[in-house]
């Protein structure tokens, strides 16, 4: 299941590969490597205990522009630090006295280096200032005259969009099974399922191409996607085959042959095709238009064959699979070079048994209960920076389950209940996977 990186999202991937390509095409005006970037060599606390103040000091090599904020829901400090490295091993920092609880660091977009401090109780930030290389943040957890604590968000927090496309509609009714029953009723029933539990999920926001019975061109899917912003694009299907025989559901990603068709259509019509991954075209030659657009489009399939991964894991729970893997097709719904898309096949509507299954409400909610429960596994491996659900996974601890692990032994370790372990992961019963994400939550 390891297929690519999975620690940043995919927009995140997009622009730090542009950003590191420009620079080797020789278009941007700073020097490959950077080295001009300062290194963080220390931070260390001078604690004021009769004042309730505790100092943070950063040593730098050169002086550095930053940024602070206090996040809440757990309660952290981060500070963002521009054109920096982390010099310096954060195990190494003394929080005898002070009022957090955890050093982290991480880089939320390419030379910004973020230190986060989890809080143990609410602070304030007195002052800052800067001196000799250093930085100084004055911190306190009591409220110093008329300020007000930063319980802020330097950005609100946006929820995940999930565009989900009920396949044909209209004029086009798809397949049709012996019994009448017409592809497109059944996977617009099935996408409304999807929508209406995707609006009780918290962190995501549900888009449909179409909720009624009419027809969308398969280019104006496309567009849908790049209007609503969609983090995802989740496209419905059903199946049909000659023989009657033929039964189990499909998830696909984009292939290869597909890619390159789309890119080319991105070279030739330059005016529509603008935009890429929250970073402009516009002015760039064609080698460059050719190489991030081929460098979107690899990391694109590569978390489009992750997503698929997860939802056909959890479509295998409820019903039998045509395939065992995430095929790939050159589909057109599929072809967003800077949107993870899937199609899933929810079944042969050709075959008299899965026919039946299909119309029936309840296996249709169990279906999109099913695509879902992968949406979910996914975004909590893969959280997009600047959403509600980055905010919450950063909050929680996380396992990777090896072989030998079971979900009692790694509740043990952690020293929880094995039902709250299955609760914050949605198992429905103690079966786990080598390889399988595990959110540990917070213990009390």
């Amino acid at each position: 299941m390891e297929r690519g990186v999975k620690s940043f999202d995919m927009q995140h991937r997009i622009k730090a590969s542009i950003f590191f390509i420009v620079i080797w095409l020789g278009l941007s005006t700073g020097a490959a490597g950077r080295s001009t970037d300062a290194d963080l060599l220390s931070i260390y606390m001078d604690n004021h205990s009769s004042a309730e103040q505790t100092d943070i000091h950063f040593s730098f090599n050169k002086n550095v522009t930053f940024r602070y904020f206090l996040l809440d829901n757990p309660q952290r400090l981060v500070v963002d630090l521009d054109d920096t490295h982390l010099g310096m091993n954060l195990k190494d920092i003394s929080l005898l006295d002070a009022p957090f609880s955890k050093v982290r660091h991480g880089y939320p977009k390419p030379h910004v280096l973020r230190i986060v401090f989890d809080l143990q109780r609410s602070v304030f930030i007195r002052s800052q200032k800067t001196q000799n290389n250093q930085v100084i943040l004055h911190v306190t957890t009591t409220k110093p005259g008329k300020l007000q604590p930063l319980i802020i968000a330097a950005t609100p927090m946006r929820n995940i969009i999930v565009l989900i496309d009920p396949g044909h509609g209209g004029k086009d009714p798809g397949a049709t099974g012996p019994h009448g029953t017409r592809e497109k009723d059944v996977v617009l029933e099935i996408s409304k399922q999807l929508y209406h539990l995707l609006e009780r999920e918290k962190g995501m926001n549900p888009e449909m191409t179409r909720d009624k019975n009419y027809y969308v061109t398969l280019r104006e899917r496309l567009k849908k996607a790049r209007s609503t912003k969609a983090d995802v694009f989740v496209a419905i299907h059903a199946d049909a085959f000659k023989h009657a025989h033929a039964s189990g559901a499909s998830v696909y990603a984009l292939s290869l042959k597909g890619a390159s068709s789309e890119a080319a259509r991105w070279l030739a019509e330059k005016e529509n095709y603008s935009e890429l991954g929250g970073v402009s075209l516009n002015g760039k030659n064609d080698l460059l238009r050719s190489v991030l657009i081929d460098l979107s489009q690899t990391a694109t399939i590569s978390a489009s064959l992750n997503l698929g991964d997860e939802v056909l894991h959890q479509i295998g729970r409820v019903s039998r699979l045509h395939h065992h893997g995430v095929e790939q097709a050159p589909f057109m719904v599929l072809k967003s070079p800077d949107i993870p898309s899937i199609l899933v096949e929810t079944g042969f509507l050709s075959n008299p048994q899965e026919e039946k299954r299909l119309k029936d409400p309840i296996y249709q909610r169990k279906i999109a209960e099913a695509i879902l429960s992968g949406l979910r596994e996914y975004f909590y491996q893969n959280p997009p920076p600047g959403t509600w659900l980055a905010s919450h996974v950063e909050s929680l601890g996380e396992h990777k389950v090896a072989k030998g692990d079971s979900l009692s032994s790694i509740a043990h370790y952690y020293h929880i209940g094995t039902d709250a372990l299955k609760k914050e992961n949605h198992l429905k019963s103690h079966n786990i996977r080598v390889g399988q994400v595990l959110k540990i939550p917070k213990k009390g």
